[in-house]
């Protein structure tokens, strides 16, 4: 079976276009575990004044 040749560019089209839908709600996702991940993770810096501010507070 043939296609017209506007209908395969139509088809190409929409592909495209969801192509660019999926990539575009990945990088949101990936965006926001980003975030939900650093949110929970206490940093090395600040873990070393915590401790720090303890080692002052003991002396």
């Amino acid at each position: 079976m043939r296609y017209s040749e506007q209908f395969m560019e139509h088809i190409e089209y929409t592909f495209h276009a969801f192509c660019k839908v999926v990539l575009r709600h990945e990088a949101i996702n990936a965006w926001r575990d980003l975030k939900r991940k650093e949110a929970r993770e206490i940093s090395q810096i600040e873990t070393y004044f915590n401790l720090l501010s303890d080692v002052r507070t003991i002396f």
